[in-house]
């Protein structure tokens, strides 16, 4: 906004790429602590339909866990340039008596619910080094390692929800009840660092791996 010769279209545009802390840090010029909620935009009444249109390309992004819930997300994003998370695959082994399941257990998993999508990638969480090979043994094509860059991540997420290019199926009630309980963690925030707290976080995980994955292509859009 201090430069008179930035064209006026170019400084919305740049306005538009960040939300939350980093728009208070980055446009703003305040320089305030990460805290309260990560996806402080997040708004079920915008965020969430019972409906989405055809789309166009599709992603996949995981989120891996043993002890933990493991997490599938579908993305896709239709002619308008909007990503719309279409559907959600979650195994909570606190949920089923401390079950956990092998690596063979969630490729079959994986393979099952695949059928009728069409990713161009799958993002897997980049420490499932073990569950990608089995994966990728068992003929699941297009497996990637997900970009782990937590707060650019975040930043690529908060910054779609913020301009209405983020929705949800209601159907992934999972990652909605994740959303908003996502928050930063206070006592990293007195060490100086930004980073969210590490519970029930795996479906904002498996989002942002897919999120970050496809960023050559909304971004596009968007611009």
């Amino acid at each position: 906004d201090d430069n008179p010769y930035n064209d006026p279209a170019y400084v919305e545009a740049i306005r538009q790429e960040y939300a939350g802390v980093w728009y208070r840090r980055y446009i703003l010029g305040e320089w305030v602590a990460a805290e309260g909620a990560v996806y402080d935009m997040f708004d079920a009444e915008r965020h969430v339909t019972d409906d989405a249109p055809p789309v166009v390309r599709e992603w996949v992004g995981i989120d891996y866990g043993t002890t933990n819930p493991t997490v599938f997300l579908h993305l896709g994003q239709a002619s308008d340039g909007i990503l719309y998370v279409l559907d959600e695959w979650r195994h909570d082994p606190s949920a089923k008596g401390g079950r956990q399941m092998t690596d063979a257990q969630f490729s079959d998993a994986l393979k099952g619910w695949l059928e009728g999508k069409a990713p161009r990638f799958i993002f897997v969480d980049p420490s499932a080094a073990s569950f990608r090979l089995q994966a990728y043994r068992d003929g699941i094509p297009h497996l990637a390692a997900a970009d782990n860059a937590v707060l650019d991540g975040i930043r690529n997420v908060a910054s779609l929800l913020s301009a209405g290019r983020l929705i949800i199926h209601k159907r992934c009630d999972g990652l909605i009840r994740e959303m908003s309980g996502y928050v930063w963690d206070s006592r990293a925030q007195e060490r100086g660092e930004d980073s969210p707290v590490k519970t029930a976080d795996h479906g904002p995980d498996a989002l942002r791996y897919a999120v970050r994955g496809a960023r050559s292509y909304w971004n596009k859009a968007w611009h």
